[in-house]
């Protein structure tokens, strides 16, 4: 199969969905399944793009249209772009606010549907609508309300014949707007780096927030990775993990990686609250293979996401993909609605209550998980695209 992926931005490293896409279209290349990629909305440049990007070792074609072009003209481009490589599917990575800042993509269906008006379309929603759980505000329910239209008249027109999400509450929203929806789980935006290359900076931040060559097998590290949820209590989640692990005669420190949106005010102020119970290393922003390394230096996973819509958080994806259990202390949120349960998500997840009933303290398996690797999903997509039956070779005349 030939594949087209179509986005809103491919700025290596500033979006996490053209991160996600990269990946998967890589993975599609390596399997023999040629892809390209058409980013329609990229905030990042100011003229047209086309480039090869290279992830992990396998370089992929991309098209990049700037947000500030007329959308006659990217819509041209993409066209052209899209028809030169005669695709069997075109897979659209969805997200709202990617493609409208509010969120309101009023008109991106009949844009869409010139790029490809012939062919077979898949769509992966990432995001759906505001208004979702049952404490969201009045405000995000009617702008939610408006989004939830907008969604209707994209797969009323564009007909896809595979529709993805990542999370079982976007599942079963979706069905309930009678858009037959399939899960499509959630893998790593961070590959995991192998032994050949540097070492984990981990050591040298502890060593300078601690004290001089700390005793590693005397600490222990529980990392939060990217960026840190308002509504998630640092201070809550050092009361959870603080009493096995005085118990276990250990000194907890939180390990915050990558990009939090947190200011050194805030860090101050943590650092003071959490005073002689845990010690706090902010990393800064760093490679992926850096944070790979230092992922595969902790003993512990905190997610910031609530528990229900847990598998849609892709530094979760990457905590598990690296071997790390990961304590999940927030469940705040629930799906508005009479029939709002949703099954069991991940294995190696803890709440609190789980976490105080240990004896010893939960450990990284330094041995590959079972987890959801890009190949895997790879598999599992393509696997339902050719499910779908024979591919439309009108599409590609």
């Amino acid at each position: 199969m030939r594949i087209a992926f179509i986005t809103s931005s491919l700025e290596p490293g500033q979006d996490g969905v053209g991160d996600y896409t990269r990946r998967l279209a890589a993975e599609c290349i390596r399997q023999g399944h040629p892809s390209i990629i058409a980013g329609l909305n990229d905030s990042s440049i100011s003229q047209t793009i086309r480039q090869s990007q290279k992830i992990e070792g396998t370089g992929v074609s991309v098209l990049r249209l700037p947000k500030a072009m007329p959308w006659s003209e990217r819509t041209r481009e993409a066209r052209d772009w899209v028809n030169t490589f005669k695709p069997d599917w075109v897979s659209l990575q969805f997200v709202p606010f990617g493609f409208h800042p509010k969120g309101l993509c009023f008109g991106l269906e009949r844009r869409l549907a010139t790029i490809n008006p012939r062919g077979k379309w898949h769509i992966m929603f990432h995001e759906l609508w505001l208004g979702l759980g049952d404490k969201a505000p009045v405000k995000f329910r009617l702008w939610g309300t408006l989004q939830r239209m907008m969604v209707r008249k994209m797969t009323n027109c564009l007909h896809p014949q595979m529709v993805h999400t990542q999370a079982e509450p976007y599942r079963k929203v979706l069905d309930q707007e009678g858009i037959k929806t399939s899960i499509l789980p959630l893998f790593s935006n961070i590959p995991r780096a192998n032994g050949n290359g540097g070492e984990s900076p981990l050591p040298a931040l502890l060593a300078e927030a601690i004290g001089p060559q700390p005793d590693r097998a005397k600490l222990y590290l529980a990392g939060v990775l990217g960026a840190v949820h308002p509504e998630w209590n640092a201070e809550q989640t050092v009361n959870v993990l603080l009493p096995l692990v005085q118990r276990s005669q250990k000194r907890l420190v939180l390990v915050f990686l990558g990009r939090n949106h947190l200011t050194p005010a805030a860090f101050d102020q943590l650092k003071s609250a959490l005073q002689h119970r845990a010690d706090v290393v902010v990393t800064g922003e760093r490679t992926s293979d850096e944070i790979s390394r230092m992922l595969q230096s902790l003993d512990l996973g905190l997610a910031t996401s609530p528990r229900q819509i847990i598998q849609k958080s892709g530094s979760a994806a990457a905590l598990l993909d690296h071997g790390l259990p990961v304590l999940v202390t927030r469940d705040d949120w629930r799906l508005r609605g009479p029939d709002a349960s949703v099954e069991k998500t991940f294995s190696r997840l803890l709440s609190p209550h789980q976490f105080a009933r240990l004896d010893t303290l939960p450990m990284r398996n330094p041995h590959l998980p079972e987890g959801n690797t890009v190949k895997k999903v790879a598999d599992r997509m393509l696997a339902s695209l050719q499910a779908t039956g024979p591919v439309n070779r009108a599409a590609r005349l």
